[in-house]
């Protein structure tokens, strides 16, 4: 009887070992699994992911806007993309509808170059109509994880000589600093901007400190976005479009506007600078995609700008 129980005893206690080393090792397993793992970008805005851009149904073909003291004339923006859905090219102009021959302008034209059949572009290409022969080319380099980290420019001086500006993207959990370093420009005017970054995709704040030689100035931004989708955020170019000379103008969607926008997950519903709060409206496809956006300035009830957008 006792040799039975024995027995008994040892075969319950190799059920019970085997069982702990099943849980032990599926545990291990666990745990190997989750570190091979990736981790998941904690601000993906600033990157260009290969499944967000494959999944983009709709690209931003044109662009149209105009002021209510200039209701006529409408500057326009158009996109090109190759067969890849990359894009191309923007053209800048604008064309003034109250012409008896209403014709498009082209001011300006932005190219975009890439190597291979990467997604992110290596550099950019400006060219002004007033200046047709004088190109001006920024180039870009990322990081493993597809977000911008530098770009940099050579132009000239007030001087007439070769000059450098380069702009350095630093990321954290939560904040992305962007600091310029120049060679053959004075810092003075230049800005150091700090973003603080919300976890959905957005931006919370924008703070700039301003270079100048009788002591630097501090400007701060905070933003408040819809739910809906940003038609830049969709392109591969959406973190080429908030670029170190605003003179490039895309980065802006209207005036005031900081070019970092074009990285938001979301639409910009109001700016605020101290007490002054510029706001804007929306009309939305089903889709969620803007369709119209109207600007108001304080106290306005007429919007003081309206932009059209077409897929």
């Amino acid at each position: 009887m006792k040799t039975s129980l024995s027995i008994k005893a040892l075969q319950y206690g190799f059920i019970l070992s085997f069982i702990f080393c099943l849980l032990a090792c599926t545990k291990d397993v666990s745990k190997q699994e989750e570190k091979e793992k990736p981790l998941a970008d904690p601000i993906p805005q600033f990157a260009v992911s290969s499944a967000k851009f494959q999944s983009t149904a709709k690209f931003l073909k044109r662009e149209i806007s105009y002021t209510k003291t200039a209701p006529f004339l409408k500057n326009i923006r158009l996109f090109t993309y190759d067969n890849s859905g990359r894009c191309t090219e923007v053209q800048l102009g604008s064309i003034d509808s109250a012409s008896s021959n209403p014709v498009f302008t082209l001011k300006q034209k932005i190219s975009f170059n890439y190597n291979g059949t990467s997604l992110l572009p290596a550099s950019l290409s400006s060219v002004r109509t007033a200046l047709p022969n004088l190109t001006t080319i920024f180039y870009y380099q990322y990081n493993s994880q597809g977000r911008k980290i530098m770009d940099s420019v050579r132009v000239k001086n007030q001087a007439g000589t070769p000059a450098d500006r380069v702009i350095h993207y630093v990321y954290g959990t939560d904040k992305v600093s962007v600091t310029p370093m120049l060679t053959g420009f004075p810092m003075e005017n230049n800005s150091l901007d700090t973003l603080s970054l919300l976890a959905g995709g957005n931006i919370e704040k924008l703070v700039s400190r301003v270079i100048r030689s009788a002591g630097d100035q501090f400007i701060s931004y905070t933003f408040t976005y819809d739910e809906s989708v940003n038609p830049y955020n969709r392109m591969n170019i959406a973190n080429s479009l908030y670029f170190e000379s605003a003179s490039l103008g895309l980065g802006y969607n209207v005036p005031q506007e900081t070019h970092y926008m074009g990285v938001t997950s979301n639409n910009m519903t109001s700016w605020t600078s101290g007490t002054y709060t510029v706001n804007f409206r929306y009309v939305y496809a089903q889709d969620r995609y803007p369709l119209k956006k109207e600007m108001f300035l304080p106290g306005e009830t007429t919007p003081s700008q309206t932009t059209l957008f077409e897929y």
